[in-house]
């Protein structure tokens, strides 16, 4: 991919999207979920997480259920995004205490499937 799609791809409010693509697609997302949009909803570590991946050009989301919050951080990159040809992010995944869960690096195809990569 080029540079500059990929930069754009890079914007908040895009990788936002892609990060909601991929976790609903992946099911990691409870059916009925709520989502939190304001940073001040969570816990003060799901809140420093936040932070941090909005100043390192990351973007986060973060799902409320009936158990706990669903909350994932996501940041491009830019080397496998160009290798593929397609926007690749590596996604972590935290407990409601801010934990780290899982982490996984996952390219977006065309026609809109995830495939997850290699870590």
């Amino acid at each position: 991919m080029h540079t500059m799609k990929l930069r754009t791809l890079q914007q908040p409010s895009l990788m936002e999207s892609l990060l909601d693509s991929l976790s609903i697609t992946q099911n990691w997302v409870p059916t009925g979920a709520t989502p939190v949009t304001d940073r001040s909803e969570l816990m003060p570590d799901l809140q420093k997480l936040a932070m941090r991946a909005v100043k390192g050009e990351g973007a986060w989301r973060a799902w409320i259920s009936h158990d706990d919050v669903r909350f994932f951080v996501a940041e491009m990159s830019m080397e496998l995004s160009r290798e593929r040809g397609s926007p690749a992010l590596k996604v972590h995944h935290y407990n409601d205490r801010g934990q780290l869960q899982q982490y996984g690096v996952w390219v977006h195809l065309p026609g809109g499937a995830w495939q997850r990569c290699a870590d």
